[in-house]
């Protein structure tokens, strides 16, 4: 959830909480009942759709992370092998490919750094026979290629995680959707007839509906055409 729909979940579960707190009204005006109940349902769905953005979001940028530390821990044996064989035959071309510090890779974009890895792997396999004193041998050059697939694949995998992320973020999108038009369309109105009846909890109601920006900066409160007082700071 972004900042806005946070601080909407926070004031739907204000709201969910005062009917809890307030349950004989319930009793009183059935009517409200049904969006209530409704009301909890969404919330929830809410909360379960959120979870699973967040570890589709967190799952892909993990794996990555992971397979771009596997693929450093692999790649710095050989390119600094590689190095040292440029300083010895004076290959300037071999020692400007291979030049980067261990900070300066990771401070690559991750297209950047898989491009560098591929091109030192090849720079290895080409130098082979040359890089034997080193102690990089085939075996070497073909576990750092794992790790350069397995980046490849970390990345492609964003790819094809995207559109899981984009479904799930309609479908959260879609809750709020019906989340506003619940509050707004039904139970904001229903409410609007304790105006008399029950003056108290048409406050407490329309208190628990206002969305504070808990981000910082000026404080706004939306309701139902009901201006509420921001809360000031004690």
């Amino acid at each position: 959830m972004n900042r806005h729909e946070t601080n909407k979940a926070n004031m739907g579960a204000a709201v969910a909480a005062l009917f809890d707190e307030e349950n004989e009204i319930l009793t009183e005006f059935t009517v409200l009942a049904q969006p209530v109940a409704k009301l909890k349902t969404i919330l929830a769905e809410i909360g379960t759709v959120d979870k699973k953005y967040i570890f589709a979001t967190g799952g892909k940028t993990s794996t990555k992370l992971n397979a771009e530390e596997e693929l450093l821990e692999d790649l710095m044996p050989v390119k600094n092998a590689l190095y040292g064989l440029a300083n010895k035959t004076g290959n300037q071309a071999l020692k400007n490919l291979t030049g980067d510090s261990e900070s300066g890779l990771k401070k690559m974009r991750n297209a950047d750094f898989l491009k560098r890895a591929e091109a030192v792997h090849e720079a290895a396999v080409n130098n082979l026979a040359d890089l034997d004193i080193y102690k990089i041998t085939a075996p070497v050059l073909a576990e750092l290629k794992e790790k350069i697939d397995g980046l490849s694949l970390a990345i492609g995998g964003q790819d094809t995680g995207y559109a899981d992320r984009s479904a799930l973020r309609k479908q959260l999108s879609s809750k709020f959707d019906e989340l506003d038009l619940l509050l707004y369309e039904e139970l904001d109105n229903l409410i609007e007839l304790l105006r008399k009846s029950n003056k108290l909890f048409y406050d407490k109601y329309f208190s628990a509906r206002g969305i504070r920006d808990l981000g910082g900066g000026r404080k706004t409160i939306e309701g139902n055409g009901v201006k509420v007082p921001a809360e000031q700071p004690k």
